[in-house]
Protein backbone atom coordinates (compact mmCIF):
# COMPACT_ATOMS: atom_id res chain seq x y z
CA UNK A 1 0.00 0.00 0.00
CA UNK A 2 2.74 2.35 0.91
CA UNK A 3 4.26 2.13 -2.59
CA UNK A 4 0.91 2.85 -4.10
CA UNK A 5 0.50 5.87 -1.70
CA UNK A 6 4.03 7.28 -2.68
CA UNK A 7 3.53 6.22 -6.69
CA UNK A 8 0.29 8.33 -6.34
CA UNK A 9 1.69 11.10 -4.24
CA UNK A 10 4.88 11.48 -7.42
CA UNK A 11 2.06 11.74 -9.81
CA UNK A 12 -0.55 14.29 -8.03
CA UNK A 13 2.74 16.16 -7.45
CA UNK A 14 3.93 16.52 -11.20
CA UNK A 15 0.33 17.33 -12.70
CA UNK A 16 -0.07 20.01 -10.33
CA UNK A 17 0.18 23.69 -11.95
CA UNK A 18 0.26 26.37 -9.27
CA UNK A 19 -1.14 29.98 -9.84
CA UNK A 20 1.31 32.53 -8.49
CA UNK A 21 1.57 36.08 -7.25
CA UNK A 22 5.19 37.14 -5.40
CA UNK A 23 4.47 39.21 -2.36
CA UNK A 24 5.93 42.76 -2.95
CA UNK A 25 6.54 44.42 0.52
CA UNK A 26 2.96 45.03 0.93
CA UNK A 27 1.78 46.14 -2.57
CA UNK A 28 1.37 42.81 -4.63
CA UNK A 29 -1.29 40.08 -3.88
CA UNK A 30 0.07 37.01 -1.88
CA UNK A 31 0.43 33.37 -4.11
CA UNK A 32 -3.02 31.87 -4.63
CA UNK A 33 -1.79 29.03 -2.03
CA UNK A 34 -2.40 29.31 1.24
CA UNK A 35 0.79 30.77 3.10
CA UNK A 36 1.66 28.49 5.65
CA UNK A 37 4.61 27.96 8.15
CA UNK A 38 5.24 24.54 10.52
CA UNK A 39 8.29 23.35 11.98
CA UNK A 40 9.09 19.46 12.01
CA UNK A 41 11.29 16.79 11.49
CA UNK A 42 12.43 15.48 7.87
CA UNK A 43 11.61 11.67 8.09
CA UNK A 44 11.95 10.98 4.26
CA UNK A 45 13.55 11.84 1.18
CA UNK A 46 13.21 8.83 -0.96
CA UNK A 47 11.36 10.84 -3.76
CA UNK A 48 13.48 14.00 -3.90
CA UNK A 49 14.50 13.43 -7.18
CA UNK A 50 11.23 14.82 -8.11
CA UNK A 51 11.74 17.77 -5.67
CA UNK A 52 9.86 16.46 -2.57
CA UNK A 53 10.04 15.15 1.29
CA UNK A 54 8.00 14.31 3.70
CA UNK A 55 7.56 16.42 7.02
CA UNK A 56 6.64 15.04 10.54
CA UNK A 57 5.55 18.03 12.29
CA UNK A 58 3.95 15.92 15.89
CA UNK A 59 7.17 13.31 16.04
CA UNK A 60 5.24 10.08 15.74
CA UNK A 61 7.27 9.48 12.60
CA UNK A 62 4.51 9.56 10.44
CA UNK A 63 4.74 12.20 7.25
CA UNK A 64 1.99 15.07 8.10
CA UNK A 65 3.20 17.26 4.59
CA UNK A 66 4.95 16.68 1.43
CA UNK A 67 7.50 19.51 1.04
CA UNK A 68 8.12 21.03 -2.83
CA UNK A 69 11.63 21.85 -2.56
CA UNK A 70 11.59 22.39 -6.95
CA UNK A 71 13.92 20.02 -9.01
CA UNK A 72 16.73 18.04 -7.68
CA UNK A 73 19.15 20.79 -8.94
CA UNK A 74 18.06 23.81 -7.98
CA UNK A 75 19.37 25.88 -5.18
CA UNK A 76 18.85 29.87 -4.32
CA UNK A 77 21.83 31.92 -5.65
CA UNK A 78 20.99 34.57 -2.98
CA UNK A 79 20.77 32.62 0.49
CA UNK A 80 22.04 30.38 2.19
CA UNK A 81 19.32 27.98 2.63
CA UNK A 82 20.41 24.80 1.78
CA UNK A 83 18.26 21.41 1.33
CA UNK A 84 17.10 19.61 4.39
CA UNK A 85 18.60 16.12 5.12
CA UNK A 86 16.39 13.01 7.04
CA UNK A 87 16.63 13.70 10.31
CA UNK A 88 17.06 17.45 10.29
CA UNK A 89 14.32 19.76 12.05
CA UNK A 90 13.18 22.38 10.40
CA UNK A 91 11.11 25.26 10.41
CA UNK A 92 9.24 25.83 6.38
CA UNK A 93 7.19 28.26 5.34
CA UNK A 94 5.42 28.23 2.02
CA UNK A 95 2.57 27.63 0.03
CA UNK A 96 -0.47 25.22 1.40
CA UNK A 97 -1.88 22.86 -1.46
CA UNK A 98 -4.70 21.30 0.65
CA UNK A 99 -5.20 17.31 0.32
CA UNK A 100 -7.72 16.00 -1.61
CA UNK A 101 -9.21 12.47 -2.09
CA UNK A 102 -7.62 11.74 1.84
CA UNK A 103 -4.42 12.73 0.70
CA UNK A 104 -1.97 14.25 2.40
CA UNK A 105 -1.53 17.99 1.91
CA UNK A 106 1.62 19.40 0.40
CA UNK A 107 3.80 22.82 0.58
CA UNK A 108 5.68 24.16 -1.90
CA UNK A 109 8.81 25.69 -0.22
CA UNK A 110 9.69 29.55 -0.32
CA UNK A 111 11.40 30.10 3.04
CA UNK A 112 13.43 27.45 4.83
CA UNK A 113 14.60 27.94 8.21
CA UNK A 114 14.08 32.04 8.03
CA UNK A 115 16.28 32.27 4.61
CA UNK A 116 14.34 32.53 1.45
CA UNK A 117 14.60 29.48 -0.77
CA UNK A 118 12.14 30.30 -4.02
CA UNK A 119 9.91 33.49 -5.20
CA UNK A 120 6.71 31.34 -6.23
CA UNK A 121 6.44 33.35 -9.18
CA UNK A 122 9.29 35.66 -11.21
CA UNK A 123 9.07 37.01 -14.52
CA UNK A 124 12.13 36.19 -15.80
CA UNK A 125 12.18 37.22 -18.70
CA UNK A 126 12.52 40.39 -17.03
CA UNK A 127 14.59 39.81 -14.29
CA UNK A 128 17.62 41.35 -15.59
CA UNK A 129 19.47 41.99 -12.25
CA UNK A 130 20.86 44.91 -10.96
CA UNK A 131 19.43 48.42 -12.13
CA UNK A 132 22.41 50.94 -12.90
CA UNK A 133 23.23 52.19 -9.96
CA UNK A 134 20.39 52.34 -6.91
CA UNK A 135 18.53 49.90 -5.06
CA UNK A 136 19.24 45.81 -5.48
CA UNK A 137 17.49 42.61 -6.99
CA UNK A 138 14.70 43.39 -8.85
CA UNK A 139 12.66 40.57 -7.56
CA UNK A 140 12.53 42.53 -4.04
CA UNK A 141 10.56 45.56 -4.18
CA UNK A 142 12.21 47.45 -6.68
CA UNK A 143 10.14 46.09 -9.88
CA UNK A 144 11.78 44.90 -12.92
CA UNK A 145 13.16 48.01 -14.73
CA UNK A 146 17.04 47.72 -14.72
CA UNK A 147 17.87 51.28 -16.16
CA UNK A 148 20.90 51.30 -18.32
CA UNK A 149 22.83 48.38 -16.52
CA UNK A 150 22.83 46.45 -20.03
CA UNK A 151 24.34 49.01 -22.94
CA UNK A 152 26.66 46.51 -24.00
CA UNK A 153 25.71 42.69 -24.72
CA UNK A 154 28.23 39.53 -25.57
CA UNK A 155 27.05 37.34 -28.00
CA UNK A 156 27.64 33.57 -27.35
CA UNK A 157 27.25 30.20 -28.65
CA UNK A 158 26.98 27.33 -27.00
CA UNK A 159 25.57 24.07 -27.04
CA UNK A 160 24.27 21.67 -24.03
CA UNK A 161 21.24 19.68 -22.74
CA UNK A 162 18.20 21.72 -21.78
CA UNK A 163 16.50 21.30 -18.28
CA UNK A 164 13.44 22.44 -17.06
CA UNK A 165 12.11 22.98 -14.20
CA UNK A 166 8.19 22.98 -14.29
CA UNK A 167 7.38 22.89 -10.54
CA UNK A 168 5.95 27.04 -10.88
CA UNK A 169 2.99 27.80 -13.67
CA UNK A 170 5.85 28.54 -16.24
CA UNK A 171 8.31 26.58 -17.12
CA UNK A 172 11.74 27.97 -16.56
CA UNK A 173 14.47 26.91 -19.12
CA UNK A 174 18.21 26.21 -18.34
CA UNK A 175 21.37 24.71 -20.21
CA UNK A 176 23.83 22.01 -18.77
CA UNK A 177 27.06 22.63 -20.96
CA UNK A 178 29.24 19.85 -19.58
CA UNK A 179 26.95 16.90 -19.22
CA UNK A 180 26.45 17.25 -15.67
CA UNK A 181 22.77 17.69 -15.86
CA UNK A 182 23.29 20.91 -13.33
CA UNK A 183 22.44 24.64 -14.56
CA UNK A 184 25.16 26.54 -16.50
CA UNK A 185 22.81 29.27 -18.21
CA UNK A 186 19.31 31.07 -17.31
CA UNK A 187 17.80 30.94 -21.24
CA UNK A 188 15.44 33.50 -21.51
CA UNK A 189 12.89 32.53 -24.53
CA UNK A 190 10.74 35.65 -23.47
CA UNK A 191 7.29 35.53 -22.14
CA UNK A 192 4.85 32.18 -22.21
CA UNK A 193 2.87 33.96 -24.92
CA UNK A 194 5.64 35.15 -27.35
CA UNK A 195 6.06 32.86 -30.99
CA UNK A 196 8.59 33.41 -33.00
CA UNK A 197 7.73 34.10 -36.80
CA UNK A 198 9.72 30.90 -37.56
CA UNK A 199 7.24 28.17 -36.10
CA UNK A 200 10.21 26.65 -33.70
CA UNK A 201 8.63 25.28 -31.11
CA UNK A 202 10.44 25.19 -27.15
CA UNK A 203 12.61 22.52 -26.87
CA UNK A 204 12.38 19.06 -24.56
CA UNK A 205 13.60 18.68 -21.08
CA UNK A 206 17.17 16.45 -22.18
CA UNK A 207 17.03 17.73 -25.29
CA UNK A 208 20.72 18.71 -26.88
CA UNK A 209 20.37 21.79 -28.75
CA UNK A 210 22.81 24.52 -29.54
CA UNK A 211 21.70 28.31 -29.53
CA UNK A 212 23.09 31.33 -30.00
CA UNK A 213 22.32 35.11 -27.82
CA UNK A 214 22.76 37.77 -25.99
CA UNK A 215 24.43 36.77 -22.64
CA UNK A 216 23.64 39.36 -19.52
CA UNK A 217 25.05 38.76 -15.86
CA UNK A 218 21.55 39.49 -13.39
CA UNK A 219 23.69 39.71 -10.62
CA UNK A 220 22.51 36.29 -9.40
CA UNK A 221 22.75 34.01 -12.30
CA UNK A 222 24.28 33.86 -16.15
CA UNK A 223 21.05 34.80 -18.30
CA UNK A 224 21.25 34.13 -22.69
CA UNK A 225 18.61 36.32 -24.28
CA UNK A 226 17.95 33.47 -27.19
CA UNK A 227 18.31 34.48 -30.49
CA UNK A 228 18.61 31.27 -32.64
CA UNK A 229 17.65 27.86 -31.39
CA UNK A 230 19.62 24.91 -33.59
CA UNK A 231 20.30 27.47 -35.92
CA UNK A 232 17.04 28.99 -36.64
CA UNK A 233 15.57 32.32 -35.57
CA UNK A 234 14.18 32.57 -32.24
CA UNK A 235 14.01 36.28 -31.73
CA UNK A 236 15.05 38.70 -34.36
CA UNK A 237 18.74 40.74 -33.38
CA UNK A 238 16.82 43.73 -35.16
CA UNK A 239 15.17 43.87 -31.65
CA UNK A 240 18.00 43.48 -29.58
CA UNK A 241 19.84 47.46 -29.34
CA UNK A 242 22.46 47.82 -27.03
CA UNK A 243 19.93 49.04 -24.49
CA UNK A 244 17.44 46.32 -24.64
CA UNK A 245 14.61 48.75 -26.30
CA UNK A 246 15.40 51.94 -23.60
CA UNK A 247 16.98 54.74 -23.51
CA UNK A 248 17.72 58.61 -22.56
CA UNK A 249 15.15 61.66 -23.54
CA UNK A 250 16.97 65.14 -22.90
CA UNK A 251 15.30 68.08 -21.97
CA UNK A 252 16.14 70.56 -25.38
CA UNK A 253 15.29 67.38 -27.63
CA UNK A 254 13.75 68.77 -31.05
CA UNK A 255 12.31 65.53 -31.89
CA UNK A 256 9.77 62.09 -30.38
CA UNK A 257 11.95 59.34 -28.91
CA UNK A 258 10.17 55.88 -28.95
CA UNK A 259 10.95 52.64 -26.67
CA UNK A 260 9.74 49.36 -26.97
CA UNK A 261 9.74 46.56 -24.82
CA UNK A 262 12.85 43.83 -25.93
CA UNK A 263 10.34 40.84 -26.53
CA UNK A 264 7.84 42.91 -28.81
CA UNK A 265 8.19 46.13 -30.20
CA UNK A 266 4.62 46.82 -31.01
CA UNK A 267 4.53 47.72 -26.81
CA UNK A 268 6.04 51.63 -26.80
CA UNK A 269 6.40 54.46 -24.77
CA UNK A 270 6.94 57.61 -26.91
CA UNK A 271 8.41 60.99 -25.48
CA UNK A 272 7.59 64.15 -27.12
CA UNK A 273 9.33 67.47 -27.35
CA UNK A 274 8.84 70.20 -24.64
CA UNK A 275 8.68 66.99 -21.51
CA UNK A 276 10.90 69.26 -19.25
CA UNK A 277 9.90 70.43 -15.81
CA UNK A 278 8.52 67.12 -14.93
CA UNK A 279 8.18 65.72 -11.07
CA UNK A 280 7.18 62.86 -8.93
CA UNK A 281 3.44 63.48 -7.86
CA UNK A 282 4.03 67.22 -9.76
CA UNK A 283 6.72 67.50 -7.19
CA UNK A 284 9.23 69.63 -8.59
CA UNK A 285 12.27 67.26 -9.20
CA UNK A 286 13.66 68.51 -12.25
CA UNK A 287 16.58 66.74 -14.51
CA UNK A 288 17.87 67.94 -17.95
CA UNK A 289 17.76 63.94 -19.23
CA UNK A 290 16.22 60.96 -18.24
CA UNK A 291 16.08 57.27 -18.79
CA UNK A 292 12.91 55.39 -19.67
CA UNK A 293 12.08 51.91 -20.01
CA UNK A 294 8.87 49.64 -20.86
CA UNK A 295 8.65 46.27 -19.74
CA UNK A 296 5.74 43.53 -20.59
CA UNK A 297 5.28 41.60 -17.36
CA UNK A 298 3.49 38.94 -15.80
CA UNK A 299 -0.37 40.04 -14.69
CA UNK A 300 0.11 38.80 -11.49
CA UNK A 301 3.35 40.90 -10.98
CA UNK A 302 0.72 44.41 -10.75
CA UNK A 303 -0.62 45.47 -7.44
CA UNK A 304 -4.21 44.46 -7.46
CA UNK A 305 -4.16 42.09 -9.85
CA UNK A 306 -7.07 40.50 -8.50
CA UNK A 307 -9.87 42.95 -9.38
CA UNK A 308 -9.48 43.19 -12.85
CA UNK A 309 -9.04 40.64 -16.05
CA UNK A 310 -6.07 41.81 -16.45
CA UNK A 311 -4.77 40.24 -20.51
CA UNK A 312 -1.66 42.14 -20.32
CA UNK A 313 0.35 43.93 -17.51
CA UNK A 314 3.55 46.39 -18.45
CA UNK A 315 5.87 48.37 -15.71
CA UNK A 316 7.55 51.92 -16.71
CA UNK A 317 10.60 52.91 -15.28
CA UNK A 318 12.33 56.37 -15.63
CA UNK A 319 15.22 56.49 -14.06
CA UNK A 320 17.79 59.92 -13.14
CA UNK A 321 21.15 60.41 -14.06
CA UNK A 322 21.63 59.16 -10.47
CA UNK A 323 20.27 55.75 -10.95
CA UNK A 324 17.24 56.25 -8.88
CA UNK A 325 13.89 55.11 -10.35
CA UNK A 326 11.99 58.06 -10.23
CA UNK A 327 8.66 55.72 -10.45
CA UNK A 328 10.17 54.27 -6.83
CA UNK A 329 9.00 57.45 -4.24
CA UNK A 330 9.56 56.51 -0.74
CA UNK A 331 6.83 53.42 -0.66
CA UNK A 332 8.50 51.82 -2.94
CA UNK A 333 6.95 50.98 -6.64
CA UNK A 334 3.75 52.19 -7.98
CA UNK A 335 5.01 56.20 -8.12
CA UNK A 336 3.78 58.38 -11.19
CA UNK A 337 5.37 61.53 -12.81
CA UNK A 338 3.92 64.60 -14.64
CA UNK A 339 5.24 65.54 -17.77
CA UNK A 340 4.47 68.92 -19.91
CA UNK A 341 3.94 67.16 -23.44
CA UNK A 342 1.56 64.61 -23.37
CA UNK A 343 3.28 60.51 -23.89
CA UNK A 344 1.96 58.11 -26.03
CA UNK A 345 1.52 54.25 -25.64
CA UNK A 346 1.04 51.88 -27.78
CA UNK A 347 0.09 48.43 -25.64
CA UNK A 348 0.22 45.24 -28.07
CA UNK A 349 -1.46 41.59 -27.72
CA UNK A 350 -1.74 38.19 -29.11
CA UNK A 351 -4.32 35.74 -30.23
CA UNK A 352 -2.56 33.98 -27.20
CA UNK A 353 -3.49 36.35 -24.61
CA UNK A 354 -6.53 36.75 -25.53
CA UNK A 355 -7.77 33.66 -25.72
CA UNK A 356 -6.12 32.38 -23.00
CA UNK A 357 -7.32 35.26 -20.51
CA UNK A 358 -11.06 34.74 -22.31
CA UNK A 359 -11.07 38.70 -23.17
CA UNK A 360 -14.29 40.28 -24.65
CA UNK A 361 -12.36 42.83 -27.24
CA UNK A 362 -15.69 44.75 -27.30
CA UNK A 363 -14.95 46.43 -23.90
CA UNK A 364 -11.59 46.81 -24.02
CA UNK A 365 -9.65 49.43 -22.29
CA UNK A 366 -6.51 50.50 -20.55
CA UNK A 367 -5.66 50.92 -17.01
CA UNK A 368 -3.04 52.89 -14.91
CA UNK A 369 -1.93 52.21 -11.03
CA UNK A 370 -3.33 55.09 -8.86
CA UNK A 371 -0.59 54.41 -5.92
CA UNK A 372 -2.46 57.12 -3.42
CA UNK A 373 -5.70 56.07 -3.66
CA UNK A 374 -4.75 52.36 -4.22
CA UNK A 375 -6.62 51.44 -7.57
CA UNK A 376 -6.92 50.94 -10.67
CA UNK A 377 -7.87 54.34 -13.08
CA UNK A 378 -9.41 54.10 -16.59
CA UNK A 379 -7.55 56.02 -18.93
CA UNK A 380 -9.35 58.32 -21.15
CA UNK A 381 -9.38 58.03 -24.82
CA UNK A 382 -8.49 54.94 -25.67
CA UNK A 383 -7.70 53.98 -29.26
CA UNK A 384 -8.21 50.25 -30.54
CA UNK A 385 -7.25 49.03 -33.56
CA UNK A 386 -8.50 45.33 -34.48
CA UNK A 387 -6.99 44.68 -36.92
CA UNK A 388 -3.51 44.81 -35.20
CA UNK A 389 -4.25 44.17 -31.56
CA UNK A 390 -3.20 47.09 -30.26
CA UNK A 391 -4.32 50.00 -27.88
CA UNK A 392 -3.23 53.68 -27.67
CA UNK A 393 -3.07 56.70 -25.26
CA UNK A 394 -1.53 59.52 -24.77
CA UNK A 395 -1.22 61.13 -21.05
CA UNK A 396 1.42 63.61 -19.70
CA UNK A 397 0.83 61.96 -16.34
CA UNK A 398 2.91 58.49 -16.15
CA UNK A 399 2.18 55.59 -13.81
CA UNK A 400 4.37 53.18 -12.81
CA UNK A 401 2.02 50.28 -13.66
CA UNK A 402 -0.57 49.81 -16.94
CA UNK A 403 -3.04 47.16 -18.29
CA UNK A 404 -5.12 46.24 -21.09
CA UNK A 405 -8.41 44.71 -19.54
CA UNK A 406 -12.00 43.79 -20.27
CA UNK A 407 -14.64 41.51 -19.33
CA UNK A 408 -14.17 38.04 -19.45
CA UNK A 409 -15.89 36.06 -22.47
CA UNK A 410 -19.27 34.27 -20.84
CA UNK A 411 -21.33 31.37 -21.80
CA UNK A 412 -21.18 28.82 -24.24
CA UNK A 413 -21.38 29.71 -27.71
CA UNK A 414 -19.27 29.16 -31.23
CA UNK A 415 -16.52 31.32 -33.55
CA UNK A 416 -17.54 31.01 -37.11
CA UNK A 417 -15.30 34.11 -38.11
CA UNK A 418 -11.87 32.24 -39.00
CA UNK A 419 -11.26 28.39 -40.63
CA UNK A 420 -10.43 25.81 -38.17
CA UNK A 421 -8.06 23.60 -39.39
CA UNK A 422 -7.65 21.28 -36.83
CA UNK A 423 -9.48 19.67 -33.45
CA UNK A 424 -8.13 21.53 -30.72
CA UNK A 425 -8.31 21.79 -26.57
CA UNK A 426 -7.10 24.49 -24.81
CA UNK A 427 -6.24 25.07 -21.40
CA UNK A 428 -8.76 26.12 -19.07
CA UNK A 429 -8.22 29.61 -17.53
CA UNK A 430 -8.64 30.61 -14.71
CA UNK A 431 -6.15 27.45 -13.79
CA UNK A 432 -5.95 26.85 -10.53
CA UNK A 433 -9.80 28.35 -9.99
CA UNK A 434 -12.64 28.91 -7.77
CA UNK A 435 -15.39 28.00 -8.34
CA UNK A 436 -15.44 28.40 -11.92
CA UNK A 437 -13.34 27.82 -14.99
CA UNK A 438 -13.80 27.91 -18.86
CA UNK A 439 -13.32 25.38 -21.92
CA UNK A 440 -12.63 26.14 -25.04
CA UNK A 441 -12.23 24.15 -27.90
CA UNK A 442 -12.25 23.91 -31.65
CA UNK A 443 -13.66 21.56 -34.05
CA UNK A 444 -12.75 21.53 -38.14
CA UNK A 445 -15.76 20.14 -39.30
CA UNK A 446 -19.25 18.71 -37.81
CA UNK A 447 -19.02 16.00 -35.06
CA UNK A 448 -20.90 14.37 -32.52
CA UNK A 449 -18.39 15.28 -29.21
CA UNK A 450 -18.52 14.39 -25.29
CA UNK A 451 -17.04 17.33 -22.77
CA UNK A 452 -16.43 15.71 -19.70
CA UNK A 453 -14.64 16.19 -16.42
CA UNK A 454 -13.19 13.44 -14.27
CA UNK A 455 -11.06 13.13 -10.74
CA UNK A 456 -7.61 11.73 -10.08
CA UNK A 457 -9.45 8.44 -9.65
CA UNK A 458 -11.00 8.58 -13.18
CA UNK A 459 -14.62 9.00 -11.91
CA UNK A 460 -16.42 11.30 -14.33
CA UNK A 461 -17.87 13.94 -11.79
CA UNK A 462 -19.37 16.02 -14.55
CA UNK A 463 -20.51 16.23 -18.16
CA UNK A 464 -20.37 19.33 -19.99
CA UNK A 465 -21.69 18.06 -23.75
CA UNK A 466 -22.52 15.50 -25.45
CA UNK A 467 -23.91 16.12 -29.06
CA UNK A 468 -23.50 17.32 -32.07
CA UNK A 469 -21.59 20.25 -33.23
CA UNK A 470 -21.07 22.18 -36.11
CA UNK A 471 -17.31 23.50 -36.47
CA UNK A 472 -16.29 26.17 -34.88
CA UNK A 473 -14.73 27.16 -32.15
CA UNK A 474 -17.00 27.07 -28.44
CA UNK A 475 -16.16 28.19 -24.71
CA UNK A 476 -17.93 26.29 -22.24
CA UNK A 477 -18.20 27.33 -18.55
CA UNK A 478 -17.37 24.48 -15.40
CA UNK A 479 -18.83 25.91 -12.10
CA UNK A 480 -17.26 23.26 -9.35
CA UNK A 481 -18.84 24.95 -6.40
CA UNK A 482 -19.88 21.79 -4.98
CA UNK A 483 -16.98 20.07 -5.73
CA UNK A 484 -13.96 19.72 -3.48
CA UNK A 485 -10.32 21.19 -3.89
CA UNK A 486 -8.05 18.82 -6.06
CA UNK A 487 -6.79 18.07 -9.29
CA UNK A 488 -9.14 17.04 -12.36
CA UNK A 489 -8.92 16.32 -15.66
CA UNK A 490 -11.35 17.42 -18.54
CA UNK A 491 -11.26 15.49 -21.71
CA UNK A 492 -12.78 16.09 -25.50
CA UNK A 493 -13.88 13.50 -27.65
CA UNK A 494 -14.96 14.54 -31.07
CA UNK A 495 -14.91 11.33 -33.47
CA UNK A 496 -11.25 10.25 -33.65
CA UNK A 497 -9.76 12.87 -32.08
CA UNK A 498 -9.37 12.90 -28.15
CA UNK A 499 -7.25 15.27 -25.72
CA UNK A 500 -7.53 15.44 -22.18
CA UNK A 501 -5.73 18.21 -20.04
CA UNK A 502 -5.86 18.73 -16.17
CA UNK A 503 -7.16 21.32 -13.67
CA UNK A 504 -6.91 22.13 -10.44
CA UNK A 505 -9.77 23.50 -7.91
CA UNK A 506 -8.19 25.60 -5.09
CA UNK A 507 -10.77 26.52 -2.62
Amino acid sequence: MRKLFLITIILLISTLSFSQGWIHSGNFDPDSLKSITVSGKIISDSITMNGMYFLDVNRDNTPDYILIFGPYWYNPDSSLAVRPAVGDSIKITGGLFEGMNNYMPSIVVYNVNGNFWRSPFDSYWDDMGYNSMMGGYQHMDMGYSFGWNHDTLTKINLSGKILIDSTLIYKHYYLSINNDSIPDYYLNFGPPWYRPSSNISLPLSGENVSISGWEINTGISNMIIINKLNDQIWMDSTRINNNLGSGWIYKNMSQYMQFYSPFDTSNWIQFNPGWDQSGMMGGGMMYDSLYCQILETYPENVPDDSSQNIMAAFEVGVFYPNGENGMWQSSGMGGMMNFNSMVNFQFHFNNIQSNGFNINSNNLKVMYWDQQNYQWVNAQNALLNTADNTVSVSQNQVSNFYIVTADKVTGTGSSKNSIIRSFALKQNYPNPFNPSTTIIYSLKQDENITLKVYNILGKVVANLFNGNQKAGTYNVTFNASNMSSGVYFYQLKAGNFISTKKMVLLK
